[in-house]
């Protein structure tokens, strides 16, 4: 083989690199190796005879032999659709499987084919939520943050649960119609307290034993470990906590 200048060796590297990282394989053994000895050519830093030959030897390969093309292709279709965020680390991970020739197991192939029908629907474009469901994932989402570390330790999916709607949310202003149901479930008290309130505004009610009129649905706050509902008592806007009002009893 013929003596390659450093400048020529170093232009051919980084055009096999560019290949490696169009084929999705940048993270690759051999990939990191011609990523490194870009580096060191870079900093005038010499190579070992073994290091150089690799080098060659891969230069001279060009692009890397890739498996599946088709799904790849599938997979980096749904992975590019507005929506589909949190799942961009399974569906990259499922790609480079099937890239490389490996055969996925069949539930790792029933996981990916629900990523990839959820991709297909969210195509279309992200659903909309009314102003009421709007209204309450606001509120699931504040409530979620008075919640402890004790209370997550205990309840990990519905912790994931609410770290995903509340991610998607802040991202799209929206959630679509399963994730939202799955959001409602996790707080499940919570959410009925809320759609389906106890005391209904101009309620007459207890607080703490003393007569109040309630004059607002219940809500959340972030930080508050409890639902709260405004009451008037004794003339004063007075947040209550929603658990503490009771029926107000009739004077004998």
């Amino acid at each position: 083989m013929a003596r390659k200048s450093l400048d020529l060796r170093l232009s051919q590297a980084r055009e096999t690199l560019a290949l490696w990282q169009t084929a999705g394989l940048e993270n690759d053994r051999p990939a990191t190796f011609i990523r490194d000895m870009i580096a060191r050519m870079e900093r005038k830093k010499g190579m070992s005879t073994g290091q150089r030959r690799f080098l060659d030897n891969l230069i001279e390969q060009g692009a890397p032999q890739t498996h599946n093309v088709d799904r790849c292709a599938e997979i980096e279709e749904a992975m590019a659709v507005s929506g589909m965020e949190l799942l961009q680390q399974p569906l990259s991970d499922f790609r480079y499987k099937l890239s490389k020739g490996w055969n996925l197991s069949e539930k790792q192939e029933k996981f990916l084919a629900g990523m990839l029908e959820k991709a297909k629907e969210l195509a279309s474009g992200l659903p909309t939520l009314t102003d009421d469901e709007k209204w309450l994932v606001e509120q699931l989402i504040a409530y979620g943050y008075g919640r402890g570390d004790y209370y997550w330790m205990h309840r990990p999916g519905h912790h994931r649960t609410w770290q995903n709607a509340m991610h998607f949310y802040e991202t799209h202003g929206t959630l679509l119609e399963q994730d939202l149901q799955r959001l409602k479930k996790a707080f499940k008290g919570t959410s009925r307290t809320l759609i389906t309130p106890r005391f209904e505004e101009g309620s007459l009610a207890s607080h703490k034993g003393d007569a109040v009129v309630v004059i607002g649905r219940p809500y959340a706050i972030t930080g508050s470990r409890s639902v709260l509902q405004d009451v008037l008592k004794d003339g004063t806007v007075v947040a209550a906590v929603e658990k503490d009002l009771r029926k107000r009893l009739r004077s004998a």
